[in-house]
């Protein structure tokens, strides 16, 4: 299950990215099409990146044709994922 926090977080880096939510849209259609990806696809990529896959492991992982995807966006995704991971370990620890 991927942190609140992450979820906050990826939800605001694809606002300021503009791509606004739809009313009563899911977190992961959400992602799916700021993405340009399935459903499906999304959360399988965020869990990965949640669980410290690579960004080309989690692409794979997913099936996501990489020449699809704005591979700007999927890296800030990925290292907003891992910076939120790791200040909340921090903050554990």
């Amino acid at each position: 299950m991927v942190n609140a926090e992450v979820i906050k977080g990826v939800n605001q880096l694809l606002v300021d990215a503009g791509v606004q939510p739809r009313p009563d849209e899911s977190f992961g259609d959400f992602v799916a099409r700021g993405l340009g990806i399935s459903a499906r696809q999304a959360e399988v990529l965020l869990t990965a990146l949640h669980d410290g896959a690579t960004v080309d492991e989690a692409v794979l992982k997913a099936g996501v044709e990489p020449a699809y995807v704005d591979q700007d966006l999927l890296k800030k995704v990925a290292r907003l994922i891992g910076t939120t991971l790791g200040s909340i370990a921090s903050k554990i620890s």
